[in-house]
């Protein structure tokens, strides 16, 4: 009879700390701000004439369910000279991208964007933004979390496409 109402105690209590866990998972389901640093290698025919890319962002993560989140970006991404040819500018652009993050655990996600890049210099036009990627957000208090990822960026546009890998490090509260 002790062994049962020990067992049944033991179910009880693991039950009660089960459900606490997933009514917290993903943490929190609220609308979450972000600013992030981003770094970039571009690859193909814009890597040939330019080595990196620096820039940051502004996003809101608005909550659909607890695990999929509408988000929406804009920010200020710059290109700097380098790989083989020495006589190109730094160019910058203004990429205004939506779309979902779908959240796989409590820090995990895979995130899809779309948009438009608009560029700084004259005559630079804009582009059409397809961005996949992967992140996590490290969570330090409930209204705060430190968030990274990575991603795949297609910029379509007439004169050449821009195709980059980039890593961003933010903060998200």
């Amino acid at each position: 009879m002790k062994r049962l109402v020990i067992a049944l105690l033991l179910a009880v209590t693991s039950q009660y700390a089960l459900s606490q866990q997933k009514s917290k998972w993903p943490s929190p389901v609220r609308p979450r701000f972000n600013a992030d640093l981003e770094f970039s290698i571009p690859d193909g025919e814009y890597g040939k004439n330019f080595g990196f890319g620096f820039g940051g962002a502004g996003g809101l993560d608005i909550p659909v369910t607890r695990f999929f989140y509408a988000t929406g970006t804009a920010g200020l991404m710059s290109f700097y000279q380098g790989g083989k040819s020495q006589n190109t500018d730094t160019r910058s652009y203004i990429p205004m991208k939506a779309g979902g993050k779908l959240y796989i655990n409590r820090s995990v996600y895979g995130q899809m964007e779309i948009g438009t890049a608009l560029g700084v210099q004259k005559n630079a036009g804009s582009s059409f933004i397809l961005a996949p990627g992967i992140g996590a957000s490290w969570h330090f208090t409930d209204k705060a979390s430190v968030n990274t990822g990575v991603r795949y960026e297609s910029w379509t546009r007439d004169g050449g496409n821009i195709n980059f890998w980039a890593v961003k490090v933010g903060y998200q509260f």
